[in-house]
């Protein structure tokens, strides 16, 4: 049912956006997931302008709060924990087409005011369940070289265990540090399904294993020993896959458990169970935008102090691991 509500509704979708690849049904399959960049991505090599053009900064009030990834022209996922919804829409903007999440004067960027966000119905902040969300910019962007799609997976056609993938963005790589390093792209780590990844959790928990801590919508990724770990500052990042040349976004960071400690790996919500959801979201949410005002946006005005983009191996949002 869900697959067959799926196809009618990017039926729908402007065929400019639909792809009937696994690469997914945003964009054009020579679009989403091709950085115009390219470079071998390399232990402590610094990331390039344009490696990951689909990056963007979520920040409230002007601060950088998380991670996000353009998937349309003005749509942008992330994570459910990272929005407010006491805060008004006008605290709230994207920072787009930049390595840094305090770009300087002179260094590319762009900044859009925020139209509306929309967390998912079922996320419950006990346990992280349904860690997702979308934000609509106020205006559109176009595409560039500094600025392009992620493709997403087919609904329910999750990347196998072990499946060697990358985070980006902007977190701290030591828990003690209160800003993150100069941009940098460190090793790749795998996927591990969520029943492994349960296990891992479960050791010396002191929790039941018939209570799941790693729910059905969670993904896992990095090794059992730990150490290569983010900290601070990637909640709502994509966590992205290299698919036959195309990067395909496995999982949004969501939650994990202090930084690179063993057996507790970064945990992720899994794209492939939502990507129903983000299909019928958008559709609808541009029906009622149609009938509604115009839609400003803005670009970025003033400096703030450099801060670093780094491609890194596992992201941990600095929240608390679930209650269970």
């Amino acid at each position: 049912m869900e697959l067959a509500l799926t196809a009618i509704l990017l039926s729908l979708i402007p065929a400019a956006l639909q792809d009937s690849t696994p690469a997914g049904p945003w964009a054009s399959p020579a679009v989403c997931g091709r950085p115009r960049v390219s470079g071998r991505i390399m232990s402590g090599q610094d990331a390039k302008v344009g490696q990951w053009p689909w990056q963007v900064s979520l920040r409230e009030d002007g601060q950088h709060v998380c991670g996000g990834s353009l998937i349309t022209e003005d749509w942008v996922l992330t994570a459910a924990h990272c929005l407010d919804q006491k805060q008004p829409l006008s605290a709230y903007s994207v920072l787009l087409g930049s390595i840094s999440s305090y770009p300087q004067a002179g260094e590319p960027q762009e900044l859009r005011s925020v139209a509306q966000f929309i967390t998912h119905p079922e996320y419950l902040e006990k346990n992280n369940r349904a860690d997702i969300a979308l934000v609509q910019l106020a205006s559109p962007v176009t595409f560039s070289d500094l600025i392009l799609p992620v493709c997403l997976p087919k609904p329910g056609d999750p990347l196998g265990h072990g499946t060697w993938c990358w985070v980006t963005g902007w977190g701290n790589i030591d828990i003690n540090l209160l800003s993150s390093p100069p941009p940098q792209t460190l090793p790749r780590l795998p996927l591990i399904d969520a029943q492994t990844c349960d296990g891992y959790y479960h050791e010396n928990s002191g929790i039941s294993s018939e209570i799941a801590i790693i729910l059905d919508d969670m993904l896992c990724a990095g090794f059992e020993s730990g150490q290569k770990d983010a900290c601070g500052g990637d909640s709502g990042g994509p966590l992205v896959c290299d698919i036959d040349g195309v990067w395909t976004q496995a999982g949004i960071v969501s939650w994990g458990s202090d930084c690179g400690l063993p057996n507790r790996p970064g945990v992720y919500i899994n794209v492939s169970m939502y990507t129903t959801w983000i299909a019928r979201t958008i559709q609808s949410s541009d029906l009622d935008m149609e009938n509604s005002s115009p839609r400003l946006g803005f670009k970025l005005q003033g400096v703030l102090s450099p801060l670093g983009l780094a491609a890194l191996p596992l992201g941990w949002g600095g929240i608390d691991p679930p209650q269970v």
